[in-house]
């Protein structure tokens, strides 16, 4: 998924226009409008009020004793329908999962980061729709969708017997309400909302939204933090508490040590949760949440660094499984006209130069991928093989242009000329010094020499971002979704492409995922071609439980981690 906390160069969502707040819309403005419209709809069933009363004091006075004997001998409630049935408790178990690092706040409307998500997005907030392991989105609160032949409008049609953790009811009011929230305060997410033209109920259970140009992955982004469906009754401290309607409900939260969550007795829906109690216990780094893990302190631990596998390896209570993952780190080129790296031979002769499978698996957490697109987005295909490790083929493009050694640059007496120079290799240091020799020693063959400056994240920003002074820097795309950051043209790397750009504006006009997949692989495969970066490798997080737990999501856990199918035994 496009990550939350990432920027892209979509137009920022605009303040919805009037045709946005249709007569049988909510006005966001005014939340107290929605109560009055529930309580106009409860008087309308005023005609039968008459006949009710009658039978209810008939049945008061009839049932007086067996509620006494309820509520004193049994220790129950007599009417478990009128108070949600509060008294279901759900399973008697419970889980500590280790996670690094913790949200800063539970207010998963404005915290940016992916802390938040994982912790609350799908557990205790519901999307319109849902997120399968895959990255696709299936149904959720919504249990059908259909779009139009044009891809300009969207209908989805809810589930019924939907209520928040609260009691509240959850029906198409919510869903519209929620978007209109989005757009308007600019919530997290809503930045990929800028196509909407109207959202409105048609009932209490269909919603349609029409779209003033196509999206093609809106169903996707309403699986995301974008399609989160809020309590507009809710008066609550977002920033401490929660009002969703998923399986678990915030019971708890000590801000920066641990998050409790427990079973949502009033949830409605498909994936209720397995586990009465499960305890989110955060520490400082992944390596403590996994010294954690080894001395038995808590059950599971997500995105498990290579380094400390090894250590829960050597205990046999402990499984390690291996998923899948977005973020890519990538080794992106100057591709400026004054840069070496703007002729697209010397971008491609470093690639046949680096050895990415080697790169993998010096990392240990990671697996080679070749183009801008991992395996859980649509639109992926296997491009590894485009620029394959082949030094001979390095070399044969590499030798149009001089390269020298940096003691034969020193001597030169004019001066630097491009071509006659290291290359700078400018990162930030979190990378580490070995990625970075392991890059300078694999360009060595090509005959491309490397210098390698590593500095702090600040000054990476003004010198590569800003002051675009480098040849190559080690980066992070991590999100799903964001193969058009890479084309944009104002991005630092400075790669232009008419052909990738009109690509682009095709998947952005897709009408349908068929249309979508196949545009997108066109796009995939001429920016993979054009290499504006190397892909040294993607995310392939290790996920460490205890081996009596079932059920622990395996992809995607460093942002997106439903809990309801965790179970022990």
């Amino acid at each position: 998924m496009r990550k939350e906390h990432s920027s892209h160069s979509r137009t920022p969502a605009p303040q919805m226009p009037p045709s946005y707040q249709p007569a049988d819309a909510i006005t966001p403005a005014a939340p107290p409008s929605r109560r009055e419209a529930r309580a106009a709809r409860r008087a309308r069933t005023g005609g039968i009020k008459s006949v009710a009363v009658f039978l209810v004091l008939l049945l008061v006075f009839g049932g007086a004793g067996w509620a006494a004997y309820a509520i004193l001998v049994e220790h129950r409630s007599p009417f478990p329908a009128l108070n949600g049935g509060l008294d279901k408790t759900g399973p008697n178990t419970s889980l500590t999962i280790g996670l690094s690092p913790a949200p800063q706040s539970l207010d998963i409307r404005t915290q940016s980061g992916d802390a938040v998500s994982q912790a609350l997005l799908g557990n205790v907030y519901e999307t319109l729709l849902n997120r399968s392991q895959r990255n696709k989105p299936e149904a959720g609160i919504a249990q059908s969708w259909k779009t139009s032949d044009d891809g300009l409008t969207y209908t989805f049609h809810l589930n019924s017997g939907l209520t928040f953790s609260n009691g509240h009811t959850l029906d198409a009011d919510d869903v519209v309400w929620s978007l209109q929230q989005t757009v308007q305060h600019k919530y997290v997410g809503a930045d990929d909302l800028d196509g909407l033209a109207s959202v409105k109920a048609e009932g209490p259970s269909t919603v349609v939204i029409t779209l003033s140009k196509t999206i093609p992955d809106l169903a996707w982004l309403l699986s995301g933090r974008a399609g989160i469906v809020y309590d507009s009754e809710a008066t609550i401290d977002y920033a401490t508490q929660a009002a969703g309607s998923g399986p678990f409900s915030v019971e708890r939260w000590d801000a920066g040590s641990s998050l409790t969550l427990r079973h949502n007795p009033r949830y409605h829906g498909r994936n209720e949760a397995k586990t009465g109690t499960i305890t989110l216990r955060y520490y400082d780094n992944t390596q403590l949440a996994a010294t954690a893990m080894a001395k038995g302190e808590v059950d599971a631990v997500p995105n498990v660094a290579a380094a400390d596998l090894d250590t829960l390896r050597s205990h046999d209570d402990i499984t390690l499984t291996q998923g899948e993952g977005y973020e890519k780190v990538l080794l992106g080129f100057n591709s400026s006209d004054n840069s070496l790296f703007s002729d697209a031979r010397v971008r491609q002769g470093a690639r046949y130069a680096l050895d990415n499978a080697a790169l993998a698996k010096q990392n240990g957490a990671a697996g080679e991928l070749g183009g801008p697109i991992p395996s859980l987005d649509p639109g992926y295909e296997d491009l590894t093989g485009l620029y394959p490790h082949d030094v001979a083929k390095a070399l044969s493009l590499l030798n149009y242009f001089v390269f020298r050694s940096p003691s034969e640059y020193r001597k030169m007496p004019n001066g630097p000329q491009i071509g006659d120079r290291p290359m700078k290799l400018v990162y930030p240091q979190k990378y580490g010094r070995q990625l970075g020799e392991t890059i300078k020693e694999q360009l060595a063959q090509g005959d491309i020499p490397v210098d390698i400056t590593m500095v702090d994240d600040a000054t990476w920003q003004k010198q590569v971002v800003e002051q675009r002074d480098f040849d190559m820097t080690i980066f992070t795309m991590d999100s799903s979704h964001d193969v058009g950051d890479l084309v944009d043209p104002d991005l630092f790397l400075s790669y232009t492409s008419s052909q990738s750009e009109q690509l682009y504006k095709q998947v952005e006009a897709s009408r349908n995922d068929r249309e979508y997949e196949q545009r997108l692989k066109a796009l995939a495969r001429q920016v993979a071609s054009d290499s504006p970066v190397d892909w040294l490798y993607v995310s392939r997080p290790w996920v460490a439980a205890k081996s009596d737990v079932t059920g622990m999501p395996t992809n995607m856990v460093d942002c997106y981690l439903p809990l309801a199918g965790v179970a022990r035994g």
